[in-house]
């Protein structure tokens, strides 16, 4: 029972590490963004849902109700990454160019939006990957061990 919780949380963490070797390491190390914001590659959000309809699955079936909920669950967080959230992003980077220039020259309590927020396609592709793949092998891992 314990592999339906460890396993899609381990695949999150090893995702947020990936993540933090292709956006982390080549733009100065932002922990901030690595940690605490969305968006970036690939997505971890997708990785661990995947990793747990994987794991459902495997352990109870493809024609399982906790597999129906878990694909239920991972359709609705991919949609949500690549549709709502990707248009957060492009709607933070046009208010932040606005806000630049309105308050060009004068003092401002606005705060910068964060215009990473949503997934590309390819991001959401790789989290599903990295999801699938970690969950099979560590699911077969802990089975033999």
């Amino acid at each position: 029972m314990y592999t339906l919780f460890i396993i899609p949380v381990l695949v999150g963490f090893i995702t947020q590490i990936v993540k933090l070797a292709i956006d982390g390491i080549p733009k100065n190390l932002n922990w901030r963004h690595i940690f605490f914001d969305y968006g970036g590659m690939p997505s971890s959000h997708t990785a661990l849902v995947a990793s747990l309809a994987t794991v459902i699955a495997l352990r109870e079936g493809l024609d399982s109700a906790a597999f129906a909920v878990s694909f239920i669950l991972m359709v609705l967080v991919i949609r949500d990454a690549a549709g709502l959230r990707r248009e957060l992003s492009r709607n933070a980077i046009l208010t932040n160019l606005v806000a630049k220039e309105v308050f060009k020259g004068k003092k401002s309590d606005y705060e910068k939006l964060s215009e990473c927020v949503g997934h590309t396609f390819s991001q959401i592709i790789a989290g599903l990957i990295i999801g699938v793949a970690l969950a099979t092998f560590f699911y077969w891992l802990f089975i033999i061990f």
